[in-house]
């Protein structure tokens, strides 16, 4: 009896440390369902999830608190990137992060440089002239005074002609043209006519540096005015409440301010990492009250409320379109992601009532 006993309290012993081990796998499974959420909803509870990416015009009325003067988000983002705070990755996927120069690359302003081209060198500019080519235009011949050649060519019968009148003396009384003297009993004197002094070129001893000496000047944060925020519309069956689980920042350069006309990604960081960031210091991560500036919030505060505007550009779908890829007009494209945006909130109200 004693031995049954026995053999039973060990089963019992392996099959509780069999179920537990189970337990904790399963915790650590649903701890890392979603690596970007501040505040993560086990898969379980979620009975609806739609992906969202919205484009901030941070110069907007509404958005320009999240952009103040000396007090710009991208500005925060971009500094506590190149102190190593947060992560700095290539896109919204987070998952190639992205180094303190290729960042700076990023960044910089182009077309920003000294000197030649490649092309331009190859062209034969930026070479160095020679000394018989003082001007670097060419062969040409050393200039000579026009008088001396008019006086050498004549009548153009080989032999110059002398000029048999003699030039009448003038004055030059400092007022205007020298006038004639014409005193009666006075005689004609020739004046000699000066030659004008010709300057010899001078030898550029200069040497061109063919090699691009690039500036190191990067955009200010408020020429870095779009953020792309992506976020899971999410719907939880526990809770009975929809939810906007932001995912990741992205900082867009605009159109404007690119040679090609094109927006480009700066760089994306994980909202969770994001919010840790503002909640560590609150008086100094705000969003602007103008106001009321006793009442000024933090940034993370902000994202929460939703205290920012941002028109919804993309959402998920098998083809991974944007609404101007799908209907290739920026009128179409606006007035199809407002019907989107109408259509869930329909969609939240009919989950309420479900």
């Amino acid at each position: 009896m004693r031995k049954m006993n026995g053999k039973t309290i060990a089963w019992s012993l392996l099959s509780f440390s069999l179920g537990t081990g189970s337990v904790f796998a399963q915790e650590k499974l649903d701890s890392t369902v979603n690596q970007f959420s501040s505040r993560p909803i086990s898969d379980g509870d979620i009975m609806m999830k739609r992906t969202l990416w919205r484009r901030v015009d941070l110069k907007e009325k509404q958005n320009v608190a999240m952009f103040s003067k000396n007090n710009e988000i991208t500005r925060y983002l971009l500094e506590a990137a190149k102190a190593g705070l947060i992560e700095a990755y290539t896109n919204d996927s987070c998952a190639t992060p992205l180094t303190k120069e290729e960042l700076h690359k990023r960044i910089v302003i182009p077309n920003q440089t000294a000197g030649l081209s490649a092309e331009e060198v190859a062209a034969g500019f930026g070479a160095a002239p020679a000394a018989n080519n003082a001007d670097g235009w060419g062969d040409q011949k050393p200039k000579t005074d026009p008088s001396k050649q008019a006086n050498a060519a004549g009548d153009g019968w080989d032999t110059p002609k002398k000029d048999t009148k003699k030039e009448v003396a003038v004055e030059d009384d400092g007022w205007g043209p020298p006038k004639k003297k014409s005193k009666k009993g006075s005689k004609k004197t020739e004046v000699p006519k000066e030659e004008p002094v010709v300057e010899k070129p001078k030898v550029d001893t200069t040497t061109f540096n063919t090699a691009v000496a690039v500036t190191e000047e990067e955009y200010f944060p408020d020429q870095l005015s779009i953020l792309e925020v992506k976020e899971d519309w999410v719907f939880d069956r526990k809770r009975s409440r929809q939810y906007n689980d932001i995912q990741t920042l992205s900082i867009i350069l605009p159109s404007e301010q690119t040679a090609t006309g094109l927006e480009l990604p700066v760089a994306s960081f994980r909202y969770k990492d994001v919010e840790r960031l503002f909640r560590s210091d609150p008086k100094k991560y705000i969003w602007y009250n103008s106001r009321n500036t006793a009442q000024n919030k933090n940034l993370a505060d902000a994202f929460d409320l939703r205290l920012f505007y941002g028109r919804i550009v993309k959402y998920s779908n098998a083809n991974d379109k944007a609404f101007l890829d799908i209907y290739g007009g920026e009128k179409e494209a606006l007035t199809k992601s407002l019907n989107y945006e109408q259509e869930l909130m329909e969609l939240e109200h009919g989950l309420w009532e479900y």
